[in-house]
């Protein structure tokens, strides 16, 4: 079984990711949509939300909350249709056990994201709450970022103690780097700019498929 593909869609604009949803969200089921505050990361997105139930799309919406309180931005998003699931980071400010309520509350999947130079350990007492972890393999806040090859061993080392637990990987994936992704343990990929800039998005998704090559899940 190959690994699920999500694109990721980062901007500020919001006339950006209709477009940009427009183009990938026809090609896959879901699309993650990065949501930065300028604080937590040094970007920032787009900060409509009920503009967009107004967008025709069949695409279901995965948030990833790059922000310093993602108890707060949560309640912006809770009355946004399409959203299925909910990824903050433990890094931020709020008690992840509080995060994963709310998220629960509001009928969504959890997940739980760790930065490149963060410990497996910090997450530990929160795994059996949380249907994934994303593990970050670029410094997060922007696309075209550098990989760091580390967070592989990360991966391994998660996969083996928490073999049941949707193993995420978000950052820098492309032709050359998503085969050793999939080897260390990544049973989903999130995509940034090789999907969602590509000329051809089918295309890509074709030549990053082929780029994993025999590797399985």
């Amino acid at each position: 079984m190959l690994p699920l593909i999500t694109p990721a869609i980062l901007t500020n604009n919001l006339e950006t990711f209709k477009e940009r949803l427009q183009k990938v969200g026809k090609h896959f089921s879901s699309v993650q949509i990065d949501v930065m505050d300028g604080v937590f990361v040094d970007n920032k997105s787009f900060s409509q939300r009920e503009e967009l139930n107004d967008i025709n799309s069949e695409a279901y919406f995965e948030l990833h909350l790059m922000v310093k309180n993602p108890i707060a931005e949560l309640a912006t998003w809770k009355d946004v249709a399409n959203v299925t699931s909910a990824i903050f980071h433990v890094e931020s400010d709020d008690n992840p056990a509080q995060c994963i309520q709310i998220i629960r509350q509001y009928g969504w999947k959890v997940g739980i994201a760790l930065n490149p130079e963060t410990s497996i350990e910090k997450i530990k007492p929160y795994l059996l709450f949380v249907d994934e972890v994303v593990f970050m393999t670029v410094q997060p806040g922007h696309q075209g970022a550098e990989f760091v090859p580390e967070v592989l061993e990360k991966i391994k080392e998660f996969k083996k103690i928490e073999p049941g637990i949707t193993c995420a990987v978000d950052g820098a994936i492309n032709e050359t780097t998503i085969k050793s992704v999939v080897e260390a343990g990544a049973e989903k990929l999130y995509i940034g700019s090789v999907l969602v800039m590509a000329d051809d998005v089918e295309v890509e998704h074709e030549k990053l498929v082929q780029a994993i090559g025999e590797t399985t899940i």
